[in-house]
């Protein structure tokens, strides 16, 4: 399945993360647009806790994304065929080389975009505008700055995470949204992502999210952060290729 995540996010570097206290752990619920369809394609449900993030898509045939910032790595979970496959963040990292290497024509626009900026303070909306993109961001402060390198470094993360699985955009231009929304200090309430086509005769392309933050777990949040622990312990580990079912290898750019 394409999945497309616009609104969540993460730093470019391997920093750490400071320690947090309990209070300052927070939880994201995101349900996915398509054009203009208004039942969601996508919902998830994204869990940070500490160091690690913990995003959760769909209720049946769930599959669970989990960033492991202090080791670098995303562990993914399959819970219908129950099997697991791990991607480091340096074999993001080359991906990404690998993506700006090889773009050609009309890829470039996406692989190297030239987004200009405009944010008006009073209304809170952000919009990123390229010459095949164009973002408007509803945009929230929350309650603590301390969230936001958080946010950004999954969200980074999570761009270059997705631009594996084939149908995905490059990562490039939402981080570059996130830098943006970083510097403001801001979260996304709703993101509204338009891609122009090629040809005149095209159509564009819309993708919207909407963003239900909360600044604290709940017990079942709890109990899910559990399960998927369980989970990475019973599930058989399999090459990424295997688990995306796709011909695909992170380590072709070494």
């Amino acid at each position: 399945m394409i999945r497309y995540r616009i609104g969540l996010s993460a730093l470019c570097c391997l920093a750490l993360l400071v320690t947090n206290t309990r209070g300052e752990d927070f939880r994201i619920e995101t349900d996915v647009f398509f054009d203009s369809e208004d039942e969601p394609a996508i919902s998830t449900l994204t869990l940070f806790r500490g160091t690690t993030v913990y995003d959760f898509m769909g209720d049946k045939n769930e599959e669970i994304t989990i960033l492991d910032i202090n080791r670098g790595r995303f562990v993914l979970l399959d819970c219908q065929r129950k099997i697991k496959t791990t991607v480091t963040t340096d074999q993001l990292l080359r991906f990404s080389a690998a993506l700006k290497s090889e773009a050609r024509g009309s890829t470039q626009a996406l692989v190297t975009p030239e987004l200009t900026e405009s944010f008006d303070k009073q209304t809170g909306i952000l919009e990123m505008v390229g010459k095949r993109l164009h973002y408007k961001v509803n945009t929230i402060h929350p309650p603590s700055a301390e969230v936001v390198p958080r946010y950004r470094k999954f969200a980074d993360w999570y761009a270059r995470l997705n631009a594996t699985r084939v149908g995905n955009l490059p990562p490039f231009a939402r981080m570059q949204l996130n830098a943006s929304m970083a510097n403001h200090e801001i979260l996304p309430r709703s993101v509204e992502r338009t891609i122009s086509p090629i040809s005149p005769l095209g159509s564009s392309h819309v993708v919207r999210t909407s963003h239900l933050v909360s600044w604290q777990l709940t017990n079942t949040d709890r109990k899910r952060i559990s399960r998927a622990g369980d989970y990475m312990a019973s599930y058989r580990e399999v090459n990424p290729a295997s688990y995306w079912k796709q011909p695909i290898s992170l380590d072709q750019t070494k």
